[in-house]
């Protein structure tokens, strides 16, 4: 299974390139060798078409001043399937750290770009650019100008960037090397509001525009005379959505450049496939299907009860090679029935010390597989215990299991996953083990998978559909909708796929009212329905999902996070939760967790009035100094669509 949305932005690139051997460091520059991995189709364009190969720089390393400058790649370079290229670090960017406080971190092992193919044959006529932003297949800046060549003509927002004064050394060590950096430079990364963007010579800045791509990327062209880009030249589809995608522009020539402009070529979706990673080692026989679970649950259901009144169900062990041909069955529990009451189970069975009276024997313990055996599929009723997860990580690094099946989350909870749980699944993510879920809420075989930190479980069939799509988060009463908000809410989602298009999803707190009618309406208009699904006695749950993950009510809070991969909330009339939701959105844009983008309260009932009393509660924090002034422009709130599409518009500076 693809690991990472990478796979899914359609465009020819390598791995990520790490330094291999630094050569030499003067202080002022860092000259060392990076690999970069290649796919076979990287390579044949290495050989055939070099000239349209790039080097785009890591963002994070680029806006903290730093430019890499590359040898040209060609197939001279090339070892095995590693491309080895000579590249010099140096400092460009005045007020940004020189190389005497990040030099440290060009070491061996440092992440610092890739090479990316801009295939000729997806360049954009200006007549096909200007037909995809009609289509709304991407979002360009509002001061965007097509030329006669297809090519695009960018002016940065009138902001400057800079770094809070406390960034000390080991923080840049945190961003550069750890997987949450770039995050983190968000919250240390500053925007000042400037009359003009000046530049002096011989300096640079740090801007930003707006700018949303689906499927198309976009490669910013260096010029000298309205100002240079640094090399992080490639502007990926999916990854760049937001207000803030950062510029860093620097002026190589010696008169003052004021309010720069950068040009950039925009590509499409290749004709022939061209997403294609480098294979690290070699693919596995395909995995199991619904109608292979659902007669392997059978055969596991008609097996005798086992001796734990806990895990009374077998494991199976299928060999993916034969699937259920071969397949092998282990009993839990001890080999006489257990010695402690039901009553005595329910507490012992969370003791995993040595004072417990539960014996925790399980049949993930009696698993020994033959040594010539190939890693199989582990198949099981619950989701896998403490005690369950460590005997298979155990199997895992012994290369006997790379995928994980489950019928059930909880025998305790039903269909809901603990804390703990949460943690086991980034584990098996982390081990390379494939999770998959047999899920009883909407009969559907669902893979688990990482978006931006967060895991969710998404149908199989909508894999690609989830990593590609753009997600809003509606949050709304449990109560039921009139026929005149649910035609109003109806008219809301028509309007966000009219402007946005079909790459679009939702995802709801899975329940009743509000929420179940937005998943409903998602589905029918054919664009991804989500959930986050919560162990409480108030609400119904809408199961007309395509992807969703699932809480116990212990993790309440922690649930919210969840909704951090939406990139735009949508808050419809609704009670103390929905109020809850909006307080926490608030303060994560003010902490910088989430951009700030506009946050629409839409009076789903046409009451008119029902959101205005927030806006004079935040009117007056800010008064007082209690909320930042900038959250009152960023309030939107309405019952006309037209109204939220208008605010996107203007908001998002967009084209």
């Amino acid at each position: 299974m693809m690991r990472d949305n990478r796979s899914f932005r359609g465009i020819l690139q390598s791995d990520d390139g790490c330094i291999i051997k630094v050569l030499s460091n003067d202080g002022r520059r860092i000259t060392f060798q990076s690999a970069f991995g290649l796919s076979q189709h990287m390579i044949r364009q290495l050989k055939e078409n070099p000239e349209h190969i790039v080097f785009s720089e890591r963002s994070r390393i680029a806006r903290l001043g730093v430019q890499i400058t590359s040898d040209p790649p060609c197939i001279d370079h090339l070892d095995g399937d590693l491309l080895v290229l000579t590249q010099t670090a140096s400092a460009a960017i005045p007020g940004y750290p020189g190389l005497d406080q990040l030099g440290m971190f060009f070491d061996e092992g440092l992440p610092v770009g890739r090479m990316v193919f801009c295939d000729p044959d997806a360049l954009l006529t200006s007549e096909e650019v200007l037909a995809a932003v009609d289509r709304a297949e991407l979002k360009l800046p509002a001061s965007a100008a097509i030329s006669s060549d297809g090519s695009i003509v960018i002016a940065p927002h009138r902001v400057v960037c800079t770094l809070r004064e406390d960034v000390d050394q080991e923080t840049f060590g945190r961003i550069l090397l750890r997987e949450d950096g770039r995050e983190m430079l968000n919250r240390y990364q500053l925007q000042k509001k400037v009359p003009h963007l000046v530049i002096p010579p011989g300096e640079g800045v740090i801007t930003t525009c707006s700018m949303y791509l689906n499927e198309h990327y976009v490669v910013l062209q260096s010029g000298f005379s309205l100002g240079r880009n640094l090399p992080a030249t490639v502007l990926d589809p999916i990854k760049t959505r937001g207000i803030c995608i950062y510029l860093e522009i620097i002026n190589g020539t010696r008169h003052t450049i004021v309010n720069p402009l950068i040009s950039a070529r925009v590509y499409g979706t290749p004709q022939k496939r061209t997403g294609e990673r480098r294979k690290t080692s070699p693919s596995g026989p395909k995995g199991l299907s619904l109608a292979d679970l659902k007669r392997l649950q059978a055969q596991l259901d008609a097996r005798p009860k086992g001796t734990c009144y806990f895990t009374d169900r077998s494991v199976a062990m299928v060999d993916p090679s034969q699937g259920l041909k071969k397949v092998e069955f282990f009993a839990n529990g001890p080999k006489e029935k257990c010695p402690v009451s039901k009553a005595q189970c329910s507490t012992a069975r969370v003791d995993f010390s040595t004072r417990s009276r539960c014996c925790h024997q399980y049949a993930t313990s009696r698993i020994h597989p033959d040594p010539q055996q190939p890693a199989g599929a582990l198949v099981l009723k619950y989701f896998p215990n403490l005690v369950e997860h460590r005997d298979i990580i155990n199997l895992v690094v012994r290369e006997k299991v790379r995928a994980l099946y489950f019928f059930e989350a909880s025998c305790e909870f039903g269909p809901f996953l603990s804390q703990e749980d949460h943690s086991r699944l980034q584990e098996y993510h982390a081990f390379g083990v494939d999770v998959y879920w047999i899920c009883s809420l909407n009969q559907r075989l669902m893979v688990h998978t990482m978006r931006d930190g967060k895991g969710y479980f998404v149908a199989t069939d909508r894999l690609a559909d989830f990593h590609k799509s753009m997600l809003f988060a509606f949050y709304g009463s449990t109560l039921p909708l009139s026929p005149v908000a649910t035609e109003r809410l109806g008219k809301l989602m028509d309007a966000l796929v009219a402007f946005w298009g079909k790459s679009i999803g939702i995802v709801t707190g899975g329940g009743s009212g509000v929420m179940e009618a937005a998943n409903t309406m998602a589905r029918q208009r054919g664009i991804l329905s989500g959930a986050n699904f919560l162990d409480i006695t108030d609400q119904a749950m809408t199961t007309d999902v395509d992807f969703c993950q699932v809480f116990q009510a212990t993790c309440r809070h922690s649930r919210q996070k969840w909704f951090e991969i939406a990139s735009f909330p949508i808050f419809n009339v609704g009670g103390l939760g929905t109020l809850e939701e909006l307080g926490i959105t608030l303060c994560n844009m003010k902490l910088s967790i989430i951009e700030r983008v506009p946050i629409i309260l839409f009076d789903t009932e046409g009451e008119r009035d029902f959101w205005n009393s927030m806006r004079r509660q935040i009117a007056t924090m800010v008064q007082h100094q209690r909320a930042p002034a900038w959250i009152n422009d960023h309030l939107v709130i309405t019952d006309d669509p037209a109204v939220v599409i208008e605010a996107y518009l203007k908001q998002l500076q967009l084209f």
